[in-house]
């Protein structure tokens, strides 16, 4: 073609582009959100694509052969197209950490993989990019069900696409919230995403939606920040590309005894960024929004997704606020929502409330990994009207109680900002101590709930096997007594205030006034700011337990109460910045759960708990995975997937995370001070007290353990941790050892000490600090560390002191398999 004559079609082109924006009338928020769930497509935009490539980083799309279209815009945007023919996907890890996942999820070490057809949804200027590569057909088809259907699809899965794309489209600066979403649908993996997100920190993610029991959950292949940005800083600041913060709320809750909640809640807005015109929130989608108006009385639109009420898949937890004119950064404005719903608070008995400690206010939007909310504080004021034979515990401190007729008024008020704020509320005894100037109360249910009710019947009913008759099955069971959670409740305010003990010792002050201990249904826990829910299995006394045939006591007791209450410190004292780092608050409730029952019960017992742990590490799931393999902790919730067990996001974050720290406590032991622990309570105290009621990462813990290394942890002699940090944290595997060491006595009262220590089953490169402890008797001492940094290491040395023999490895310094 000559020249000119392609300069005048591409002029042309770009100017039918832009008429799109030029001529495009006022759009409704209605009619746009309706645009975007089922749009109308363009017959004027519609081509023969041959060839077309889509880059977005190092995700290259290719639509071989087929026909692409576009859809009619909406506020003068287009944002959305499909393809029907034959295309390709590839893309190349940007690190071992993504090309390990890849291949886990489609066994491929790169992303390659044809698709036939695709939906796209965008906000980034794919028209223009498409345009330059295809001449438009006369007319195409007016109608196509493809892209409605996708996106129905998708809602169902509860994907919440819909509402970004919405706020991209709404946006006076889409430059700063482009979106991109290609939906491919391929033979054998079924429908492809790959995204490309301005506001995310980690811009481009591809994967697919898989099965996880009753439920779909998207599976990550792989998450990424562009342009080649290091992973481990990608969210050094994890404000840098939010809309806006919320620095405080001011919430009026009603709860009526039939567990219904109705609530206002004024949030103080504070934009970063001007020219938006939605906001996006969270909100579990079972309480449904009535009214939402700003602080000058304007009643704003706003959309949910459906209300799911029992569903296992949920549609969505969001609300899109669409404002009344656009935000200016840094000028704060009252947003005030009222809204109401069931099933966010149940009754599971006589007296007993669950309360959902998620969702039960308006909090900001985060539905794919990325930041999380536990990177902010809010300031919180909250009011309760609750049923006066009730009582109610919240976070924070409670600035008055009152009674109005039949309803108990209670208002608190937290006394610094806080991540996150919940309540409990019901029938319940409350004990009361002091632990120095900490006021520490358990508010425990007089009456069992349903579940437990249940059991009781079961258990206590000796008319039942003369009720099956001679014919029937009978089962002997010991009498269990009244399963009454108040009746341990001064054992359970006792050893709360003992936990508070030691990890004050060990981590630093308490962050709050007070503690409230309360037990929920389920096998499970939840550590709020100043406020517990701990499982009612834990209320029960020992005696119960063994009639109930639960094993493992001291996991579901002293474990589990030290694992909670250490919440306290790892979550809210110290928060984390995203999902990569949240191991640094499950992995270390972990270990204090575990060094707290080596204070309650004994050292053999907490050094078993880890064994167990690396039990589960070390197990193998479904599809035979063994646990570490399926990738390292830095991958947080990524390991939960179709790809693996529901527990093993658990048993591998958990458990490993629990280890790191105890490795690192190893190291820093030092056998010669008064205090061995010394130098690891120094280091621990001061991570709490440089991020104090602040987000840390994993470099930021990082720099703290190497401000605090010993001479003897500085394996690569540039007085840094990469080397450790690379293998348990950004890494995956478990080192074999094998230690063989003799002993002989000199005749000068020494000890002559030959031998070799061997590794196997991880890499060449992989080092370790290794404790070496002497044995005389039955009398053990550290004699100091093996810096093991070959595969095999001669030992060969003689030290001046009479010995039986040495060993390794004697308190689970290591995470590794060890025979000697």
């Amino acid at each position: 073609m000559n020249p000119r004559v392609l300069l005048s079609v591409l002029l042309v082109q770009a100017l039918e582009i832009s008429c799109y924006a030029q001529t495009a009338g006022p759009a409704t928020a209605a009619s746009v959100w309706s645009a975007l769930s089922s749009p109308a497509m363009d017959p004027t935009k519609s081509a023969h694509a041959e060839n077309v490539e889509i880059v977005r980083d190092r995700v290259h799309i290719i639509l071989t052969d087929g026909t692409i279209q576009f859809a009619q815009p909406a506020n003068g945007v287009v944002f959305g197209a499909i393809f029907h023919g034959s295309g390709r996907v590839q893309a190349d890890p940007p690190n071992r950490i993504e090309a390990q996942q890849l291949f886990l999820f489609t066994k491929q070490p790169k992303l390659d993989m044809p698709f036939t057809d695709a939906t796209f949804s965008f906000t980034d200027g794919l028209l223009e990019e498409v345009a330059k590569q295809v001449k438009w057909q006369a007319t195409g088809p007016a109608t196509d069900e493809l892209y409605a259907k996708r996106q129905q699809e998708r809602e169902d899965l509860g994907a919440e696409y819909l509402p970004r794309l919405f706020k991209s489209v709404m946006s006076g600066d889409r430059k700063r919230t482009g979106y991109f979403l290609a939906d491919l649908k391929t033979k054998d993996k079924g429908w492809v995403e790959i995204r490309d997100d301005a506001m995310e920190l980690e811009e481009i993610r591809a994967g697919r939606w898989g099965d996880f029991g009753p439920v779909k959950l998207p599976d990550t292949w792989m998450n990424f920040p562009s342009a080649g940005r290091d992973f481990r800083h990608a969210y050094d600041d994890p404000g840098a590309r939010q809309d806006f913060l919320i620095p405080s709320y001011k919430i009026t809750t009603t709860v009526a005894d039939n567990a219904e909640l109705n609530a206002t809640t004024e949030a103080t807005i504070q934009p970063r960024y001007s020219g938006e015109g939605v906001l996006l929130f969270a909100l579990d989608s079972n309480l449904r929004v009535s009214s939402i108006k700003d602080s000058h009385g304007h009643s704003l639109e706003s959309f949910q997704p459906r209300e799911r009420k029992d569903r296992f898949q949920s549609y969505g937890n969001y609300v899109a606020v669409v404002l009344a004119s656009p935000t200016q950064a840094g000028q704060s404005e009252q947003i005030s929502f009222q809204y109401g719903g069931k099933r966010v608070v149940r009754k599971v008995g006589d007296g007993n409330y669950f309360c959902e400690s998620f969702g039960w206010y308006p909090a900001a939007y985060t539905s794919e990994l990325g930041v999380d909310v536990f990177a902010f504080r809010s300031d919180f004021d909250l009011t309760f009207h609750t049923p006066k034979r009730y009582g109610l515990i919240a976070t924070g401190g409670k600035v008055s109680e009152t009674v109005d007729g039949g309803q108990l008024i209670t208002n608190w008020k937290s006394q610094m900002p806080l991540a996150a704020a919940g309540f409990a509320f019901g029938d319940y005894k409350v004990y009361s101590e002091k632990t120095g100037d900490i006021e520490v109360q358990v508010y425990a249910n007089r009456q069992p709930d349903d579940l437990l009710k249940s059991i009781e019947r079961a258990f206590n009913n000796p008319l039942d096997d003369l009720a099956r008759g001679p014919g029937g099955s009978h089962t002997q069971m010991a009498a269990i007594g009244n399963l009454t959670p108040s009746a341990l409740a001064k054992t359970i305010g006792i050893e709360t205030s003992n936990t508070l003990r030691v990890f004050q010792n060990y981590f630093g002050p308490y962050p709050y006034k007070q503690i409230a201990v309360t037990n929920i249904i389920g096998s499970y826990g939840q550590g709020w700011p100043g406020l517990l829910y701990l499982s009612w299995v834990t209320f029960l006394d020992s005696t119960q337990r063994n009639a109930m045939g639960i094993r493992n006591q001291v996991q579901l007791t002293d474990f589990f109460r030290g694992h909670e209450s250490s919440h306290q410190w790892w979550g809210h004292r110290v928060g984390w910045k995203s999902y990569h780092d949240q191991w640094l608050s499950e992995g270390f409730a972990e270990f204090s759960g575990k060094l707290y029952v080596q204070y309650r019960q004994n050292l053999k017992e907490s050094l078993t708990q880890f064994r167990k742990d690396k039990e589960l590490l070390q197990a193998g799931d479904i599809h035979n995975h063994q646990v570490d393999s399926l990738g390292p902790i830095w991958l947080g919730r990524r390991i939960r997937s179709s790809e693996t067990n529901g527990s093993s996001y658990q048993n591998l974050i958990y458990s490993k995370g629990g280890y790191v720290l105890q490795m690192l406590r190893s190291q820093l032991t030092d056998p010669r001070n008064p205090d061995p622990e010394h130098l690891f309570k120094e280091m621990m105290q001061d991570y709490c007290k440089t991020f104090d009621n602040k987000p840390a990462s994993t470099e930021d813990f990082k720099a703290i353990v190497e401000k605090h290394m010993t001479r003897s942890m500085d394996l690569d002699g540039n007085h840094k941790m990469d080397w450790f940090f690379n293998q348990y944290v950004y890494g995956t595997g478990i080192p074999q050892y094998s230690f063989h060491v003799t002993v002989e006595g000199t005749a000068d009262g020494k000890s002559h000490l030959k031998g070799e220590i061997t590794r196997a089953g991880v890499p060449e490169t992989w080092k370790d600090v290794v404790p070496l402890y002497a044995h005389l008797g039955d009398k053990a001492l550290r004699l100091g560390v093996l810096s093991v940094t070959h595969s095999h290491e001669p030992i060969d040395v003689v030290i001046p002191a009479k010995i039986d023999r040495v060993s390794i490895n004697d308190y689970e310094d290591l995470l590794a398999d060890v025979k000697q």
